[in-house]
């Protein structure tokens, strides 16, 4: 098992996954280039629409940076 097999198997165990930290596990997905990276990151999406409630400027941004890979916890803190 890989580094990103390991980080997703200890990630389905814990109670619960903050949106910072599954856009981490989104990042290594595609830092690694995983075939699982675009499923990732629709379902990080989604949660991040319903949990932050972004405007469609906001919502826009962070598609096209994790589209180009480039976002990261960091650069979405400032987003609100």
């Amino acid at each position: 098992m890989g580094t990103s097999g390991l980080v997703e198997a200890v990630a389905r165990d814990l109670p619960q996954v903050s949106l910072d930290d599954a856009l981490r596990l989104v990042r290594l997905c595609g830092e690694k280039e995983s075939p699982k990276y675009e499923r990732a990151a629709l379902r990080w999406l989604e949660r991040y629409r319903s949990e932050s409630s972004p405007s469609l400027r906001e919502f826009a941004k962070v598609t096209r940076e994790l589209e180009e890979r480039k976002l990261d916890a960091g650069s979405r803190a400032g987003l609100k």
